[in-house]
């Protein structure tokens, strides 16, 4: 067992938890209540604070702000609070605030991400395994994120909002309704879907069966002479006994905010 590395200029308050072979830099600060899995490492410059429970195996490099008070002008001070899981690399300047009592109280980061520089992660965010957050993404609160999301530079997701498994966003997108799993929405005046993340999904180990079930789900989609009910009916009929079809279905009548498609 190996205990803790903690570089002596850090202040680590009494009331935090480290787990073993935990590295802590140069004028960090953890303060009470934050508990750090086994084997993080906590960059120099840092602040670590609230309730706030890291899982093992999390890199933060430099001058990260973790589990901060919520940017919300209701937010009086409630115990929320913050969760990581295990095995993500949060880059310089990342900034992760703890959730609202009116939207659960948690904020909550899954497995292996990668949020890179200036990324920020508002309250009651919701995001899943093995995200790619590049330089500057912003999430607004309570936005969901699925799995294997990939969200491009300087792009911005509206509160409440979700994005799908394995979708992506291009750089400097807006997104203001929910995005379409296992597309790529691109864009901010307005965002606009343009069809299946093919080459990603490729990269991610989905046949040639699975992609091309997609790309004709899509056509539909995106045939202006249907209307969506009608094109989401016939998608049903024609296409309904693949599994990312039903789920792409499912994320569709799920969404209240409404969803980007590239036709006006």
């Amino acid at each position: 067992m190996t205990e803790p590395r903690i570089h002596p200029t850090a202040l680590i308050h009494a009331g935090a938890e480290l787990g073993v072979d935990v590295e802590v830099g140069p004028y960090t600060v953890i303060e009470k209540d934050v508990e750090i899995g086994d084997g993080c490492k906590v960059g120099p410059f840092s602040r670590l604070t609230g309730l706030t429970r890291i899982g093992s195996g999390n890199v933060f490099e430099s001058h990260c702000s973790v589990g901060a008070p919520p940017q919300d002008l209701k937010y009086s001070g409630e115990p929320t609070r913050l969760v990581i899981g295990t095995g993500n690399v949060f880059r310089e300047f990342v900034t992760l605030h703890r959730g609202t009592p009116g939207g659960g109280g948690i904020t909550q980061i899954g497995d292996d991400g990668l949020f890179m520089a200036y990324v920020h992660i508002a309250h009651d965010c919701r995001i899943g395994q093995r995200t790619i957050f590049a330089n500057g993404a912003t999430l607004a609160g309570h936005v969901e994120i699925g799995d294997h999301v990939t969200i491009g530079a300087f792009s911005a997701v509206h509160q409440f909002c979700r994005v799908g498994d394995y979708a992506f966003l291009g750089g400097f997108t807006v997104a203001t309704k929910d995005c379409l799993p296992f597309m790529k929405t691109v864009g901010s005046r307005p965002a606009r879907c343009f069809g299946p993340n093919t080459l990603g999904l490729q990269r991610l180990g989905f046949e040639p069966e699975r992609r091309a079930a997609l790309k004709a789900g899509w056509r539909l989609l995106h045939n202006p002479k249907l209307p969506t009910g009608e094109a989401l009916a016939q998608i049903e009929t024609q296409l309904g006994n693949h599994l990312e079809i039903r789920a792409l279905l499912e994320f569709i009548r799920g969404s209240e905010r409404g969803v980007i498609l590239s036709r006006g």
